[in-house]
């Protein structure tokens, strides 16, 4: 009896340390299973960089022939007037040095701009004497230079004379570099009686950068 007893023990023995055994293994393992579950898995990650940069605007204007000078003359004898002309180059009747080119403006910057120009003096007080003349006439020495909206009236595309006011010529003049510069010629008509001495008169170009 004593034997069996004490192999029954030791059986029971046995059977709750393999029981231990098998619950500690299902322990670990839901243990292992639970911390692989909790584990992020990393599939992919995106990142973003940028690229920056301004570009400025600045409105410029500027003469780039800047002066008529027909020199020192006089009216030939046995006329009573005398014509200067810069658009066909001519001078008739007179013998000042013939001008062949206009003032050249051009628009220097990377906008467009609205256009004024004006005269400093009327053709009497430039000019002086019996019914002078003092004209002149605007237009592209670039092709699509200068969009106008009033014609000839202001002296684009036809004779006038210059304002003494500021008026818009170009509405606008462009500044891409190949249709950004226009031409102002004039025509000058100088009487007998002409006031003598040095004459001369200044044009006023002022640019507004436009949207």
């Amino acid at each position: 009896m004593l034997n069996k007893n004490k192999m029954a023990e030791e059986n029971s023995v046995m059977v709750v340390a393999v029981l231990a055994v098998i619950a500690s293994l299902a322990a670990a393992g839901i243990s292992y299973y639970s911390a692989i579950s909790v584990v992020p898995k990393i599939v992919g990650y995106q990142v973003y960089g940028s690229t920056n940069l301004t570009v400025e605007s600045f409105a410029m204007i500027n003469f780039t022939d800047s002066s008529v000078n027909w020199g020192s003359g006089k009216v030939n004898i046995g006329k009573t007037k005398a014509y200067l002309d810069t658009r066909s180059g001519t001078v008739t009747d007179g013998n000042w040095t013939a001008e062949t080119t206009g003032l050249m403006l051009e628009n220097l910057g990377n906008v467009n701009v609205t256009l004024n120009l004006s005269a400093g003096k009327t053709a009497a007080q430039f000019i002086g004497g019996t019914n002078p003349a003092y004209k002149w006439w605007i237009r592209d020495n670039e092709t699509g230079s200068c969009i106008n909206v009033t014609g000839p009236s202001n002296g684009f595309g036809g004779w006038a004379d210059p304002s003494t006011t500021s008026i818009t010529i170009c509405n606008p003049l462009r500044f891409l570099i190949a249709s950004n510069e226009i031409r102002i010629d004039f025509n000058v008509t100088v009487p007998e009686d002409a006031t003598k001495g040095a004459r001369s008169d200044t044009i006023t170009a002022i640019g507004i950068a436009t949207t």
